[in-house]
């Protein structure tokens, strides 16, 4: 039990971490040339809207693997999102992915 407390007490101080992790690597994202807005939710998905251009957005959300990966936010996934599909109450299950890239998958 004394060991049980002791590894939650250790989560629960280490949360606060994660947090500051992903702020800064949502900072990061926000500061890159075409992105309008993004986020990271609590299971690793990292969403860049972006207005869609004729682009390689599978190359871009490589990039943007790479770009948080310093900031450890644990992201596992990019979803790179067409802005015209977010809004009017739609979720994120709704919007138009212009590419969805592995992060674990990129060098």
């Amino acid at each position: 039990m004394r060991a049980f407390l002791a590894v939650l007490a250790l989560l629960l101080l280490a949360a606060p971490e994660v947090r500051a992790d992903q702020a800064t690597a949502i900072a990061a994202v926000r500061a890159q040339p075409k992105v309008l807005d993004a986020s990271i939710d609590d299971r690793g998905n990292l969403y860049v809207v972006v207005k869609n251009e004729t682009l390689s957005w599978e190359q871009y959300g490589a990039a943007m693997c790479r770009l948080v990966r310093p900031h450890q936010a644990r992201v596992f996934q990019a979803h790179i999102i067409d802005m015209t599909s977010v809004g009017k109450g739609a979720k994120p299950a709704q919007w138009k992915r212009l590419a969805q890239v592995n992060c674990s998958a990129i060098n």
